[in-house]
C-alpha cells in the first residue's frame, strides 16, 4: 500500500542532473566525445561515488559556449 496522495504524483519532477550517458545523449553526442570534453574541462560531472552526474545547468551552459560553426570554417 502506497503512502503517496494524488498531490504528489500529480506534480512534475524536475531533472536536475544526468548520468554520462543520458548527458551525451541529451547533447547529440557520443559518450566518448562527452569524455573528451570532461578531460579538457569543457564540462564538469559531480560525482555520487564513482558514478559522474552533469547538471543540467552546466549542460546548458557548456551547449551555449561551443561556437556556432563548425571549427574548419572558423579558421577559413
Amino acid at each position: 500500500m502506497s503512502t503517496r496522495t494524488s498531490a504528489d504524483t500529480a506534480r512534475p519532477t524536475a531533472v536536475v542532473a544526468m548520468d554520462h550517458n543520458t548527458a551525451a545523449e541529451a547533447l547529440g553526442m557520443s559518450p566518448t566525445r562527452l569524455r573528451q570534453h570532461v578531460r579538457l574541462g569543457d564540462v564538469t560531472p559531480h560525482f555520487s561515488g564513482t558514478k559522474p552526474l552533469y547538471l543540467v545547468t552546466d549542460l546548458e551552459r557548456f551547449v551555449q559556449q561551443l561556437p556556432t560553426r563548425p571549427e574548419h570554417l572558423l579558421r577559413a
